[in-house]
């Protein structure tokens, strides 16, 4: 019965991964963007707000910036994903060596050109520390192109301020024709004659939020078109073309007034819940599906192909502003509260971003007036819900999702963050990247193929570690060693999985059953497709890092699973899912609770019996047992860094050496072959390697 449940569930992931490589990079060779296919450019909103500044200091306290609101949102309703948790760690937007973490990872990912937030009232400007001090000397700037976005609207107080009360006003707009010249003068001098300012036509390309507002406050449609042709001629004195002036436009009427007042091109910011016209009904409550935001994006990408002017297509990733709220504050919020207590997506995830994207894409190479570009709200908009900097809970799946769609920059590199160590990490690019294994959207995994195998070669499968918490599909010991293993003519599978905290938002139980049932699927998905990528079934080693580690002890070893795979090789293992074994092993061992959905080891060891059934059925320990007469698997590789003393007190318990050197006391008086190689993850990976290229 299981395997029969599988090989449906395979048979749909194999379909939409043919679906996918004929569509776009996605399950396909990694970095294949169409032939010769127009390029798009991929515009992305960064939001400026994510370092101390002046007045940020003056209204709000010394060391002020919303990484305070991330760092102490609480989820509001379950499944919702708070708090955000960077991957990055809290990167400094002022700071060049951070932004340029940014854009290695943004430019990798298919995005061109950050349009930067850009706030000016009557020659006052907050927050452009972003863009001066950080982006503009980042020593590789010149990977990607910016832009600027007036962010036209009044300052204010939108920083959990009471709901019932009005919003303190931080600033305010300055809305003369000469405060708008001298806004212009300011960014010929500072931005336009940079090298890498984003042009269209030749043209500085310049967005100006509530551009309907704008054009109010500077007295109507004819005296705007007047004001632009004035400062087209300013432009001209400079040696610059005229700006290229793109309109925030949410209806085919407003896009006819703005082409009246001179506006050369329209775009919008985001499409969110509060554009209840946008969608096919209005949203109902405050928790609004993100899977109706699709058609709500389509709905104006039509409607502004037929208006007048040139459109790029908007795709939001993303909307929940409750970190702006108090968090005394009970969710649903009190009826009649202002901003930022409003409607939230729900429910958004990578797999309905890419499928956006896709569209967006096709809209910008099939409208004859597109000036090839798409816009994503947003980079880094965290206080709004609307991100693409990896996450403790997706990893980078937004950017790898971008990159299905748009193809790598370069399209042979793959950057990502390592969760462990904060550190970004580069490899070589995928063969196969991001294909679907399973029906949640982590379900993916990428293959690497030994260049000029002769026959059918080997392959090790790798899961990360992250504590099944977080983690991205990769990790530093794979980084470290992938290039080596590719050498010996071995293929390479890492895959993502769902994390306890998705278990818990789907009610599974024990929460550690999805990560580990989800790495079991790789093992058959692979199986299933070893033809396809020309790799030999019975050569077939799991391996993984930390709790990646436990999981493919669990695959290799566990009656239930696929099989059977020829060895296993292991990073810094947990091999035990047995509060007291663990205990007995490591005494102050305080890791694992979490997997059966406890808060802390003594309220595990207190359960234990209640849950003996399951950990008998997930903890690698007591799964050796009749491995022997499985002849499954042939070798068990176990890697730790160092040896301890005798008696010597663990100084990481939860990567104790103990695990190995008891684990492989229970593999010995089974007779399974079980080896401890002390110092690298490269000469673990080097000694599995050769074991699999040796198998007969």
């Amino acid at each position: 019965m299981r395997r029969a449940k599988f090989l449906r569930i395979a048979g749909t992931a194999l379909t939409l991964f043919a679906l996918a490589a004929c569509t776009s990079p996605s399950g396909s060779k990694s970095g294949v963007g169409g032939g010769s296919e127009k390029k798009v450019d991929v515009l992305c909103i960064y939001y400026p707000h994510w370092h101390v500044y002046p007045k940020g200091e003056e209204w709000f306290g010394k060391g002020w910036t919303e990484w305070e609101f991330v760092k102490t949102g609480k989820p509001r309703y379950k499944g919702h994903k708070l708090p955000y948790r960077p991957l990055t760690g809290y990167l400094d937007g002022k700071n060049p060596a951070d932004v340029a973490k940014e854009i290695d990872l943004a430019s990798n990912s298919g995005i061109t050109v950050f349009v930067y937030d850009w706030y000016w009232y009557g020659g006052k400007r907050t927050m452009e520390e972003s863009l001066e001090e950080g982006f503009l000397k980042a020593p590789n700037r010149d990977k990607m192109k910016f832009a600027i976005m007036w962010a036209y609207h009044d300052r204010a107080d939108q920083f959990r301020p009471d709901p019932d009360k009005p919003r303190r006003r931080l600033m305010s707009l300055d809305t003369s024709p000469e405060d708008f010249k001298n806004a212009l003068e300011y960014c010929i001098k500072k931005y336009f004659k940079e090298p890498n300012y984003y042009k269209i036509n030749g043209r500085p390309y310049f967005m100006v939020y509530n551009s309907a507002k704008f054009v109010k406050d500077h007295g109507g449609p004819e005296r705007v078109k007047k004001l632009f042709s004035e400062v087209a001629e300013t432009m001209r004195k400079n040696g610059l073309e005229p700006v290229y002036w793109s309109a925030d436009a949410g209806s085919k009427a407003e896009a006819e007034m703005l082409a009246k007042a001179g506006f050369d091109g329209t775009t919008r910011y985001n499409v969110n819940p509060y554009h209840a016209n946008l969608f096919d009904k209005k949203p109902d409550g405050l928790l609004c599906d993100y899977s109706t935001a699709v058609a709500a994006h389509e709905r104006l990408w039509r409607a502004m192909s037929e208006a007048p002017l040139p459109n790029i297509p908007v795709v939001t990733m993303g909307w929940d502003s409750s970190m702006r709220c108090r968090n005394d504050v009970d969710f649903p919020w009190p009826k009649g509260a202002q901003y930022p207590y409003g409607p939230i997506y729900s429910n958004n995830n990578p797999d309905i971003f890419q499928s956006m994207l896709e569209k967006a894409k096709k809209f910008a190479l099939s409208d004859p007036k597109s000036p090839g570009a798409i816009l994503i709200n947003a980079w880094n908009e965290y206080t709004e819900g609307s991100y693409l900097l990896p996450d403790i809970r997706d990893g980078d799946a937004y950017l790898r999702a971008i990159a299905a769609v748009f193809g790598r920059t370069p399209k042979n590199e793959y950057d990502y963050f390592d969760c462990a160590t904060k550190k970004q990490c580069r490899i070589r690019a995928a063969d196969f990247e991001n294909v679907p294994y399973g029906g949640h959207y982590k379900n993916k995994l990428d293959v690497w193929l030994p260049k000029n195998a002769n026959g059918k070669t080997p392959a090790i499968i790798y899961f990360h570690g992250g504590s099944w918490t977080t983690g991205a599909i990769a990790d530093r010991f794979i980084e470290a060693s992938l290039e080596n293993i590719l050498g010996k003519g071995v293929a390479v599978v890492c895959a993502n999985y769902r994390f306890i905290q998705d278990a818990k938002d789907a009610d599974i139980f024990p929460p550690v059953a999805a990560p580990m049932e989800d790495c079991a699927k790789v093992v058959e998905f692979v199986k299933y497709n070893a033809a396809k990528w020309n790799i030999d079934p019975e050569r077939i080693a799991v391996s993984g890092g930390s709790a990646g580690a436990c999981s493919a002890l669990y695959v290799g070893l566990s009656p239930e699973t696929s099989g059977g795979v020829a060895a296993i090789g292991v990073n810094i293992p947990q091999t035990s899912l047995d509060p007291k074994q663990m205990r007995e092993w490591i005494p102050n061992i305080t890791y694992g609770a979490h997997a059966f959905g406890l808060g802390s080891f003594d309220k595990w060891l207190s359960a234990r019996d209640k849950l003996l059934p399951y950990i008998k059925k997930y903890s690698p320990a007591g799964l050796v047992a009749g491995a022997a007469e499985r002849k499954s698997p042939k070798k068990i590789f176990l890697q730790n860094f160092v040896r301890e003393k005798a008696g010597q007190v663990s100084k990481d318990p939860t990567h104790s050496p103990k695990f190995c050197e008891r684990f492989k006391e229970i593999c010995d008086a089974e007779k399974i072959d079980c080896r401890i190689v002390y110092g690298s993850a490269e000469k673990m990976f080097d000694e599995l390697a050769d074991f699999l290229v040796k198998i007969k």
